[in-house]
């Protein structure tokens, strides 16, 4: 048996998961009787493509980040497409893989299909930064948890900074690794050496965006500050956000155009970023708990942890102004893209599992078809 033969044979379950979630999707579209090439151009491809075609002339592009327009511009919407579909299936087999070197017990097939068909089956399907940022950051946590070659890593997370500003969190839990190991192997020369070898080209990556919006705008945090004004966002925390998504689910505060279909998918909305957002927090503290009880501190535990815990953070520094738009300070989207959650998921047994992947399910069928229908509930 040859070597690609064997590779196809050991990894036909992230194949079948793939094509599945392909049909799936392609089953949503038949429902609501919506065609793919109407679908891929609704809400934020917009935005991708015309920064693909005339670049950043206005300040509200900047939190566009670049990889997605760069692609567009030079492989057409044919080829970015093909790239998030492909993607989207080495992710879920570089996901196979961190399961398998870190030895979960419940069957790797059953945690890859909450991946397969969760939110991301739709959003790696456009032209959307869910794809390659989903891939992005778990090709650096594996190549990280294997101790891969340090410039390889080091470009594939500046990758991941430049797909989207989030992955710049990972940036740091990754180093915090990096300095835990280095602490318990007490192998001082040769962590340095593995740290600067993979931050010299992840650092000027990850800087190359707001150098390019400081020479053209005059203003290096653009796609920060853009997010105030033509975004209709405004600072928060954790507290605050959580109080005013209880606001619009159980008062009539929050009107916004006073239409009662609008108010209602609001409502909805809020329910479901409370319930991640409940759902992370319950599995952050679930992990950190697990680790204790095993009292051995795992580096790559810390890693997960770390990042979810500034990825919450980072979400919930704004939200929507409340009086005009959904207020919810990130959409179920950006939860899907988070790849601890998985991970977390994947300690509960096998039938525990199973009713988090039909309840994604649920979810992906449910969004995804007010998606295609062009409803704003994202």
């Amino acid at each position: 048996m040859d070597k690609f033969t064997k590779f196809l044979k050991d990894n036909k379950d992230v194949f079948l998961l793939f094509i599945l979630s392909r049909l799936l999707l392609c089953a949503i579209l038949l429902i609501t009787r919506q065609s793919y090439s109407d679908v891929i151009l609704l809400f934020d491809a917009e935005h991708y493509r015309n920064i693909a075609h005339i670049g950043y002339t206005e300040e509200y592009m900047a939190a566009c980040f670049p990889v997605i327009p760069i692609i567009i511009r030079y492989l057409g919407d044919v080829g970015m497409l093909i790239i998030n579909h492909v993607a989207f299936l080495f992710s879920l087999y570089f996901f196979k893989q961190i399961l398998i070197k870190l030895k979960f017990k419940t069957k790797v097939s059953t945690i890859l299909s909450v991946v397969a068909f969760s939110p991301l089956l739709l959003f790696t399907s456009l032209e959307y930064t869910e794809s390659l940022f989903f891939f992005f950051t778990i090709l650096t946590f594996y190549l990280f948890v294997i101790e891969a070659n340090p410039l390889i890593l080091g470009i594939v997370m500046g990758l991941s900074v430049a797909t989207r500003n989030t992955g710049s969190l990972l940036f740091f839990a990754i180093f915090v690794g990096m300095l835990m190991k280095m602490y318990q192997e007490k192998s001082f020369a040769k962590w340095i050496r593995y740290i600067v070898i993979t931050y010299i080209p992840a650092t000027i990556i990850s800087l190359i965006y707001p150098v390019f919006l400081q020479i053209r705008f005059g203003n290096w945090k653009l796609f920060m500050d853009c997010q105030y004004g033509y975004w209709l966002r405004m600072k928060s925390d954790i507290f605050k956000t959580v109080l005013v998504s209880l606001k619009v689910v159980f008062t009539d505060e929050y009107q916004f155009d006073g239409a009662v279909d609008t108010i209602v998918i609001f409502k909805i909305n809020e329910a479901l970023s409370l319930l991640l957002m409940g759902l992370l927090i319950f599995l952050i503290i679930k992990e950190a708990v697990r680790m204790r009880r095993a009292s051995k501190v795992s580096v790559e535990s810390t890693v997960a942890i770390i990042y979810s815990a500034l990825f919450l953070i980072a979400l919930c520094m704004t939200i929507r102004d409340p009086l005009y738009n959904a207020p919810t300070a990130c959409y179920y989207r950006y939860y899907a893209s988070l790849f601890p959650i998985y991970l977390w998921i994947g300690r509960f047994g096998e039938k525990t599992v199973q009713i988090f992947m039909l309840l994604n399910v649920l979810l992906t069928v449910f969004t995804a078809s007010l998606f295609c229908l062009g409803v704003f509930f994202f």
